[in-house]
């Protein structure tokens, strides 16, 4: 058995459908001995998804209560998850989750790329000449420049937009055109950030067989020389945990001896052994 923590959960200050507090409660009942809150940070679109003003602050405010009140049983961090083009001050949190769900175009078009396939193709048709390997270019060429510029504590969901492409609906993602892509963008991404993590999300809301990123990936990151954390990307309570046992078994098989957690202490990070 691993050390359990995530740095990844979700608050209905953003898109999280269950209360900060009762997200700490199922991480003590699952014995993890540390966990971070990540809603969406604050941004000017697509506000649905992401804090507002005085969400922004209500969210500060009751993480660090829950801070205080839990300290004697789990250590809890105040995160956020920021986008992009998100505009929210990084000094009012603890630490940063970055990553990428949208691409923007000059007609105002924002693309989230784990939204539906219906909105995804004709984007692609349209702004791409129908060749989906430029979208996945243009995906990777922003998410790996944002990584490398801002130099966030931790890479986020980095192959999302696999999502909406379990079964090769979009493009074939063993296509050299396709590889090429998203390990350019792993080279850039690791000039800011060494720590990538993953990601459950899409097993647990998506019905997606592997985490993010895949295998072959999670190999490139190896051989750069990156290290990483495993994260729920929790939106319900009760899915806190939801594909470790299998992600452990990935994460170790790839040849990571250790991965992070979210420090029981006053470090932000630590590290665990991989059995």
């Amino acid at each position: 058995m691993f050390t359990l923590s995530s740095p990844h959960n979700h608050t209905p200050y953003c898109d999280g459908l269950s209360t900060a507090e009762e997200m700490v409660q199922s991480a003590i009942r699952h014995g993890f001995v540390s966990m971070g809150f990540s809603s969406h940070a604050k941004q000017d679109f697509e506000l649905m998804y992401a804090m507002d003003e005085a969400g922004e602050a209500q969210y500060i405010a009751e993480i660090k209560a829950l801070q205080a009140r839990y300290q004697d049983r789990i250590r809890i961090w105040l995160g956020m998850e920021r986008d992009r083009h998100a505009i929210a001050d990084r000094a009012l949190f603890e630490y940063v989750l970055g990553s990428a769900h949208y691409l923007f175009f000059p007609d105002g078009l924002e693309l989230p790329v784990d939204g539906p396939v219906s909105m995804i193709i004709p984007a692609i048709k349209k702004h791409f000449g129908g060749d989906p390997y430029r979208y996945a270019q243009a995906y990777y060429v922003q998410l790996g420049e944002y990584i490398r510029d801002y130099k966030p504590d931790i890479i986020g969901h980095f192959d999302l937009l696999m999502k909406n492409n379990r079964e090769g609906e979009l493009f074939d993602p063993e296509d050299p055109r396709y590889w090429k892509a998203a390990t350019d963008a792993m080279d850039a991404a690791f000039e800011g950030c060494e720590l990538l993590e993953i990601n459950t999300g899409g097993m647990a809301r998506a019905g997606a067989l592997v985490p993010y990123p895949e295998r072959k990936l999670l190999d490139y990151w190896r051989q750069l020389g990156g290290q990483v954390i495993l994260a729920a990307d929790c939106h319900r309570a009760e899915q806190i945990a939801f594909g470790y046992e299998y992600v452990a078994r990935m994460v170790r098989d790839a040849g990571f001896k250790k991965a992070a957690i979210l420090g029981r202490q006053d470090t932000l990070f630590e590290w665990i052994d991989i059995v």
